[in-house]
Order: structure tokens, then C-alpha cells, then sequence
């Protein structure tokens, strides 16, 4: 599976799209990249998602209560973000990470397609 400039774009957009919708914010910007072969590897970064609770929260020493809230999105989310894109690419990711660092205000989600687990299914 090869993705598309057009397709990278079209899943930057998906991502902030749903960040903003969930998160009440979306982020400055977001950078899409993907690995060529197999597994195929989609990532991509969004700078600047932290909202002002969540910078307070650090600002006093709290990192532990915004990356709780977070996974906590995070996983509650996730179904939202892998069928978008999903609906992009037209396959399932077969794993999905999703981590935010507190410190720098930058998130990573990370969908894996790995046509070898199907295989061996």
C-alpha cells in the first residue's frame, strides 16, 4: 500500500479536524509521514495541542494529570481517529498509538499497517 501526497494531506486534516472537535482546540499545525514497505507506517505530529488547563496543569507541576487526561482521549477516541483513516487509505490499521508530551505541547498518533499480521490470521 503506497499512500498519496494527497492522501497525507487529506489525513493532516482529518487529525486536526477531530482533535479540534474532541479537544475543543486543534493544533497549529501537523506534519504526515509515512514509512515505505511493510509494515507501513503512518505518523503523524501535531504542535502546539495543548489547551490552557492543560498548561496550567503543568505550569504547577501537574504532568501526571495532563498525560492521564490525555491517554484517557486518547483511548477513548481511537476508534474515531483509525476509521478516518481508514475512510483515507480504504484499510484498517492494524495497530494505533497516540501519545501527547506535556512539555513541548507536541502529540503523536501512530497507525500501523501490517499486511504480514493478516496473513498469519
Amino acid at each position: 500500500m503506497a499512500i498519496s501526497k494527497d492522501q497525507r494531506a487529506a489525513i493532516g486534516e482529518a487529525v486536526t479536524r477531530l482533535e479540534r472537535d474532541f479537544y475543543g482546540r486543534g493544533p497549529s499545525s501537523v506534519r504526515v509521514s509515512t514509512s515505505e514497505g511493510d509494515p507501513e507506517i503512518v505518523t503523524v505530529l501535531s504542535l502546539d495541542t495543548l489547551t490552557v488547563a492543560d498548561r496550567t496543569l503543568v505550569d504547577r507541576g501537574e504532568m501526571s494529570s495532563v498525560l492521564a487526561h490525555h491517554d484517557a482521549l486518547h483511548l477513548a477516541t481511537k476508534d474515531d481517529f483509525c476509521s478516518e483513516v481508514a475512510a483515507i487509505v480504504g484499510d484498517e490499521p492494524d495497530a494505533y498509538f497516540a501519545r501527547v508530551d506535556p512539555l513541548t505541547g507536541y502529540a503523536a498518533r501512530v497507525f500501523v499497517f501490517d499486511s504480514q499480521l493478516r496473513e498469519a490470521d
